[in-house]
């Protein structure tokens, strides 16, 4: 596999600043999708004073990837008592990974589903965090016809969990892999945290995209052991180029934030891009972090969707494109 021409592929050197932000809360970790004749966003959102706050999932629309209207919670905190209660970030699942394609999310087993971490304590990222799944048979617009599971789908507690996944787990990117390269037809890449702290990329399986077993014994990537003060890797997404599975995730450390990108041939073994970082903090604007993508190709152009933090108090979705677009 060629990087230079993966990278050449996957570049966005046009910045267009927020395009989701608000007054009294963070907005982070984007995921975008499109349903009938409209793309769609799925974010989590945190009070600023998030002592008594926690992660929930909204909704934006937009007709152009660029502007974008605010449409409503998908799931709320409650004071239920329940393993996800206080905390529950959701993520589109089963999205068509063909760098390129379609952009839709699919049904399984007749159903639209999310992906969630929940909590069941307030404050950011708050451990530990489990992984829950959600289904609506109806649409994946509709906050009322989601149904969460009873129980996470994995957990950092389960006795199986691997030597780095037993604090707490992250963003899960659970899609339909066409070439079932593993053996199964659905595969989770997701990032968790350890004891120490550090923040490596796992995989599980799935028959009936559900019921999720862990893969391997280590993680597919583990950047801790190769770069000095590295904290993170993390929130993952997977799409095919030509063949090749691309892994798009971000790196945190002593060096700040940065969204790159790794190629597989097999989802196993990894070949990590050491170039230029797709998105690193520039402007003022951005000036603590940018990171944490989701990137969908339309039209021949290519939208990159991120986490933007400053020193005054704001983190919110910002977006970088390939091409200039006025």
């Amino acid at each position: 596999m060629n990087m230079e021409q993966i990278y050449q592929k996957l570049k966005t050197p046009y910045k267009h600043g927020a395009v989701v932000k608000f007054d009294d809360f963070w907005a982070d970790s984007p995921t975008v999708f499109r349903y009938e004749d409209t793309w769609y966003m799925y974010y989590v959102r945190i009070a600023k004073e998030h002592q008594g706050s926690g992660y929930e999932t909204h909704l934006s629309s937009s007709k152009d990837l660029v502007h974008w209207n605010y449409e409503g919670v998908i799931f709320s905190r409650n004071n239920k008592d329940h393993w996800d209660s206080k905390q529950c970030g959701g993520y589109c699942a089963f999205p068509d990974i063909q760098f390129g394609g379609s952009n839709q999310l699919m049904t399984v087993n007749g159903n639209y589903y999310m992906a969630y971490l929940g909590g069941y304590q307030d404050g950011y990222e708050t451990d530990p965090l489990q992984t829950g799944m959600a289904y609506s048979p109806i649409s994946p617009i509709n906050a009322e016809s989601f149904v969460r599971l009873e129980q996470p789908v994995l957990s950092p507690m389960d006795t199986d969990a691997r030597k780095f996944e037993r604090k707490t787990l992250y963003k899960a990117y659970m899609f339909r892999d066409p070439k079932e390269t593993l053996g199964y037809p659905y595969v989770n890449a997701y990032n968790s945290k350890a004891e120490d702290n550090k923040e490596r990329i796992y995989l599980a399986v799935s028959e009936n995209g559900v019921d999720w077993k862990r893969f391997g014994e280590e993680p597919i990537l583990d950047e801790t052991k190769t770069i000095e003060g590295l904290r993170i890797s993390g929130d993952p997404q997977i799409v095919l180029i030509d063949g090749i599975y691309v892994m798009l995730y971000f790196r945190y450390g002593c060096m700040g934030g940065e969204n790159t990108f790794a190629c597989s041939e097999d989802l196993v073994h990894w070949k990590v891009w050491n170039g230029m970082p797709l998105i690193k903090n520039e402007y003022e604007w951005e000036n603590l972090i940018a990171h944490k993508n989701y990137v969908v190709k339309h039209d021949g152009i290519v939208y990159h969707f991120y986490c933007a933090v400053n020193d005054k108090n704001e983190r919110f979705i910002a977006l970088a494109t390939s091409e200039r677009l006025f």
